[in-house]
């Protein structure tokens, strides 16, 4: 029983490490400024496809895909009333468990990340 127990305890040490270094590795690299360009480079206008690319890879391992999902304490999205500058704010400094950006990702692709995150709202009251 005591060696179910050590090994119980062991994968689930296992498993809660692998998990804090996948949110630690989708938050992290200074490349993600030249990976994921949030504009067209034929007219400068900002692609939402882009930033929803932009969002898939940064944001929705915590926040999830439809900005549901609270992993890791990741808020709720759908349910937040914070305005455009607090959710920049927010995308930038970070804020409990959640990275500062604003050395990873360009202003350009953290006010394209918060207008989309606006989106992600439910129109439900």
């Amino acid at each position: 029983m005591a060696v179910q127990n050590g090994r119980r305890r062991t994968r689930l040490v296992l498993i809660a490490s692998l998990a804090a270094l996948l949110v630690v590795a989708s938050c992290g690299g200074s490349k993600t400024r030249d990976q994921f360009p949030v504009s067209s480079t034929d007219d400068g206008k900002v692609d939402f496809a882009l930033v929803k690319k932009l969002y898939d890879v940064k944001c929705a391992l915590c926040h999830g895909y439809d900005g549901a999902q609270q992993f890791a304490g990741a808020k709720d999205l759908t349910q937040s009333v914070l305005p455009k500058n607090e959710v920049v704010l927010r995308i930038s400094e970070g804020k409990g468990t959640m990275p500062p950006h604003k050395d990873v990702l360009s202003e350009e692709q953290i006010d394209a990340l918060a207008d989309f995150v606006l989106t992600l709202r439910s129109t439900q009251p």
